[in-house]
């Protein structure tokens, strides 16, 4: 019986030391990137003209996020990079569960070549990252229609 009580307090006691480190879910609880997706558009809180290639006359980019996990108010960044230029960073505030948010990069003719977004949780960690192209339209590269919905 003595045994059996000393190893409960044992294991009792590695799960308050796991809880309190913060290895569990934390007080705001677990953000996940659901879904990302670089496009011309955002209508009715969805991505439209979805690509990971776009003409450098596309005008400006959205970057779309679907987030979950989140119980209570947070921030994320969205930080876009030329290259491995940071280019721009947008705070966007999360406010439930599930939260769709996007932002917008206005996108100059020069700029072509390798992109990519970040998406930043408050406390620094990269949730997730998406990689997209701008190329000339003098390129001879298939860009595909970005105004159909997908």
């Amino acid at each position: 019986m003595f045994v059996m009580r000393d190893k409960f307090n044992i294991i009792f006691l590695f799960i308050i030391l796991y809880l309190i480190s913060g290895s569990a879910i934390s007080a705001q609880g677990i953000l996940k990137v659901e879904r990302i997706a670089i496009a011309v558009a955002v209508e009715d809180r969805q991505p439209i003209g979805v690509s990971d290639v776009f003409a450098d006359t596309v005008g400006a980019l959205y970057c779309f996020t679907e987030i979950r996990g989140m119980g209570e108010t947070t921030t994320v960044s969205q930080v876009w990079y030329y290259g491995e230029k940071r280019m721009a960073e947008v705070k966007l505030t999360v406010r439930g569960y599930r939260w769709r948010t996007w932002s917008t990069k206005v996108m100059q003719v020069e700029w072509t070549g390798d992109w990519r977004v970040d998406v930043v949780s408050e406390d620094g960690k990269i949730l997730k990252s998406k990689r997209f192209r701008i190329v000339a339209t003098n390129e001879s590269v298939a860009v595909p229609d970005t105004l159909s919905n997908q």
